[in-house]
Order: C-alpha cells, then structure tokens, then sequence
C-alpha cells in the first residue's frame, strides 16, 4: 500500500495530506475523498434531517419515551 523509499519508510496515500503531492494515487485518493465528504455533508444533513423529521419526531426529544432530564 505505498512506495518504499531509501530510508525504509513508507508513504501510504491514505496519510498523504500533501495536497501537491506527485504521486497519482495520492491526489486521486484526496480528490474522491474530498468530493465523497463534500457530498455527504452537503445532502446528509438536508435529506437525512427532512426524512427523520416525517418520520414522526417533529417534537424531537419530547416525543421520546424513555425519561430525559
């Protein structure tokens, strides 16, 4: 999962926050990971609250039944 260099350390594109890094692996994994989080933030958070809000917890934690102080 990485290079090997002379200094016998190992450069894993998971761990590569270079952003000018010369390795296609690095920005290929960085630009879907990128768009994978901007993505997910952008629509989960919208679709996800508006699904559970129809779903029957418009009064959040009032409508639980479980005591909460």
């Amino acid at each position: 999962m990485g290079v090997r260099t002379g200094t016998s350390t190992e450069h894993r594109y998971q761990l590569c926050r270079d952003e000018f890094c010369d390795r296609f692996i690095c920005r290929v994994y960085q630009e879907g990971r990128r768009d994978g989080y901007g993505e997910g933030h952008r629509r989960g958070w919208d679709e996800g609250y508006t699904a559970g809000y129809s779903k029957g917890f418009p009064d959040g934690q009032d409508a639980c039944p479980l005591p909460h102080q």
